[in-house]
């Protein structure tokens, strides 16, 4: 239910998740697509933060659980109101996601590959 975006989520490093060498390379329209998608994930966080009861919110706060433990509970409590308020987000969020794929040429997409294999050998 909870998602997380690879550039939102990498949002603090020094290029958002990105090399300078890719960053160098985007257009001003797929880094308007990116704060975009960033200003969205941060709008849904805030929504749903008000939109918790005092009981997700002690759901949240629960140290003792996991995060995955801690996502499947809050998850379960969610009333239809805040379920659709997470669709309506992530639609929003996938469509932007599919134009910045969509917007990216053979170049950049090489550039991504080659830095999510870099990642993935460190995991």
């Amino acid at each position: 239910m909870i998602t997380c975006s690879i550039t939102y989520s990498q949002e603090k490093s020094k290029h958002g998740g990105f090399s300078k060498e890719l960053m160098e390379t985007f257009s001003e329209s797929q880094i308007d697509l990116l704060n975009k998608e960033r200003s969205l994930w941060k709008k849904q966080r805030k929504a749903l933060n008000e939109s918790l009861s005092d009981n997700q919110k002690d759901i949240l706060k629960d140290s003792s659980l996991g995060y995955r433990e801690r996502k499947r509970k809050l998850s379960e409590t969610f009333s239809e109101s805040q379920k659709e308020l997470l669709r309506k987000f992530e639609k929003r969020i996938d469509t932007i996601k599919k134009r910045f794929y969509e917007s990216l040429d053979y170049e950049q997409k090489s550039l991504i590959k080659k830095l999510r294999t870099k990642s993935k050998k460190n995991d």
